[in-house]
């Protein structure tokens, strides 16, 4: 009994260290980036927007993660998921630069909401430590990387706030060389 405890326990372990943790620090520097990359976070011209803009995060965060932890982790949904991931991004800037830069709360939460898309393809990228996980505990590790990309998101929001709203790219740069760091300790581990 004890043994199929210990042994549920280090699957777990094993999926939020290899899994979750990973997938959401690359998925938050991809966000930021995204958002520092395209303008997004200059359009954003009034605080009430901010709702509109974290919905989108949080909706995208969870469908998205939850949507690419729940396929089974194969080199062709890896690809049909970047490429979705592309297109959704593609439509995303399109949203921007057709409405010149000044968006609607509407279109803030979608453009919010299509920017999460990364979510699907690093899912499946780190999706290969754990082939044989159940689908309910797949879903587990989706549900921590959207809880945690929208932790990451709102923290470094607030600091980049609280800071006087400069040195925006520290945040996208952050996260990215945190996650290749993390990337190549998994890698020798």
């Amino acid at each position: 009994m004890t043994t199929s405890i210990e042994r549920r326990s280090s699957r777990i372990i094993t999926g939020l260290l290899k899994g979750a943790l990973p997938a959401s620090l690359f998925t938050s520097g991809i966000l930021l980036s995204y958002g520092y990359a395209t303008g997004l976070i200059y359009s954003v011209g009034d605080p009430r927007q901010l709702t509109s803009i974290f919905g989108g995060i949080i909706f995208g965060a969870i469908v998205f993660a939850l949507l690419g932890f729940a396929l089974k982790q194969n080199r062709m949904n890896l690809l049909s998921l970047t490429i979705l991931s592309a297109v959704l991004l593609i439509a995303g800037y399109s949203i921007i630069f057709l409405n010149s830069f000044a968006l609607s709360n509407t279109n803030i939460m979608i453009v919010a909401f299509l920017i999460t898309s990364p979510s699907m393809a690093v899912s499946q990228l780190v999706g290969r430590y754990f082939p044989n996980f159940s689908l309910m505990l797949r879903l587990s590790l989706g549900a921590v990387q959207a809880i945690l990309v929208i932790v990451f998101v709102f923290v470094y929001a607030l600091e980049y706030e609280l800071q006087g709203q400069i040195n925006l790219y520290l945040g996208p740069l952050i996260f990215l060389l945190i996650s290749v760091v993390y990337f190549i300790v998994l890698k020798l581990v």
